[in-house]
């Protein structure tokens, strides 16, 4: 059995011991049908709350399949990205914080078995959960506002699932460089805060991968892919490399200055 699958496994039993299997869905499920549920019954949800003139009707513009969408990724975008980096910015961190990690490092240890065991069971777990989640939303979008184009549902799923690989990557290369509390905080930073200041500041740049939420958003309105869209996922696809590549190299470097 090799080294890669003994970490794999002891990353899978305690996500599960953790219960990360268990709430992690569960949360991004109820993200997933909170949108559609609550856009779709707010009418009738302000008109019960009182407070509005006899006779008078409270009525929402008609919004699409599609505006829903963004509307739920939105959800993801925000309370998505907080608890990926609440609950994997120790990954690292926090192993090295009560010596696990030392105990490790003083072993015959490949470092990219330790690091992509690591990343490749959180990204499991994460894509399952997203994808349950949004799969929950479309089946109440389809319910309550219609039907809507499977291409491009299944597009807008490829295309946010590569945004959490990168917010995961470098949560990951945070837990590798710093303390736990540290590498939460940059984490926030760079998965939930960035993303907004990249609206504002570089609007003049469309190839950030902190735009793939915007993409996948647009492409669920009814815009087509062009080539800002690709030149975007190939630089996402390269800051995942350097990230992963990077929180190899440091666990790597730490490890020889650890002595037992």
């Amino acid at each position: 059995m090799s080294q890669f699958t003994v970490l794999f496994q002891k990353e899978w039993k305690e996500s599960v011991r953790s219960l990360k299997w268990v709430w992690i869905p569960i949360v991004f499920i109820l993200l997933g049908i909170m949108e559609p549920i609550t856009t779709y019954f707010l009418p009738q949800i302000l008109e019960s709350a009182g407070n509005m003139p006899d006779g008078a009707v409270f009525q929402l513009p008609e919004m699409t399949p599609g505006q829903i969408f963004g509307s739920a990724l939105g959800q993801y975008q925000f309370i998505g990205m907080l608890i990926i980096a609440f609950a994997f910015s120790g990954l690292v961190a926090k192993e090295r914080k009560n010596g696990t990690a030392a105990f490790l490092y003083v072993r015959p240890l490949s470092y990219s078995s330790y690091i992509l065991s690591k990343w490749s069971n959180s990204l499991l777990l994460l894509l399952a959960s997203f994808v349950v989640g949004i799969s929950a939303s479309a089946y109440y979008i389809h319910l309550l506002f219609g039907e809507f184009s499977l291409a491009k549902f299944f597009g807008m799923i490829g295309i946010y699932s590569l945004w959490i690989v990168v917010a995961l990557s470098m949560t990951l290369l945070m837990s590798a460089l710093f303390s736990p509390g540290i590498a939460t905080a940059l984490s926030i930073f760079l998965i939930v805060f960035f993303p907004m200041i990249d609206g504002l500041i570089l609007r003049y740049w469309p190839w950030t991968p902190w735009k793939l939420y915007s993409y996948a958003a647009m492409l669920m309105a009814g815009d087509a892919p062009n080539a800002d869209l690709w030149w975007t996922i190939a630089i996402a696809v390269l800051l995942v490399i350097v990230c992963v590549t990077l929180s190899i190299l440091i666990a790597k470097k730490r490890a020889a200055k650890v002595t037992l």
